[in-house]
């Protein structure tokens, strides 16, 4: 498996409902200056959901979130979290690209999979074979891939805010 995209991977009503949580203006976002770690100057918020740090369950999200990690675990292969976290991006006059990475550089086979809340004109870039694939950002969608594929996120400048799940698995 190189990559896997999956459609409509909630029930419309349990979608709606996780949807309106993540989108709300409830949920406690952290800023973070950099997207990967000092490499880009983009800044976005995240929200850890689950840490691989030895901290494990991180937020009280975690249950609601179960459904799509475990659609991800099965479609992957891999039943081992390494780290869920979701990011916000905000919009911006134009789309910005962020650093191109892997998640765990440090490890050598490991699932990476990108759940998305909103449908907008950001997305993910996935670079296979010397080949940009572009996955755009659709709501209720999984974007399932080999962890070692080096990859990229990019904002919108059609919604006020971009909201994905990233999740790792061993």
């Amino acid at each position: 498996m190189k990559y896997k995209l999956i459609e409509n991977v909630l029930e419309q009503d349990k979608f709606k409902k996780l949807s309106d949580t993540f989108n709300g203006s409830y949920l406690p976002w952290f800023y973070n200056d950099s997207s990967n770690w000092g490499e880009d100057n983009n800044f976005m918020l995240t929200h850890y959901i689950y840490r691989e740090d030895g901290e494990g369950v991180a937020s009280e999200l975690f249950n609601d979130i179960l459904p799509i990690v475990l659609k991800a675990s099965i479609l992957s292969d891999k039943f081992n979290l390494l780290r869920i976290k979701a990011n916000l991006y905000t919009k911006q006059e134009e789309n910005v690209y962020h650093s191109a990475h892997t998640d765990f550089p440090e490890l050598n086979t490991y699932t990476t999979a990108v759940y998305n809340f909103t449908t907008c004109n950001g997305g993910t870039v996935l670079f296979i074979d010397d080949k940009e694939i572009v996955i755009p950002s659709v709501e209720n969608s999984l974007l399932i891939f080999d962890g070692n594929i080096t990859h990229q996120g990019f904002t919108q400048t059609d919604k006020n805010n971009r909201v994905l799940l990233n999740m790792d698995f061993l």
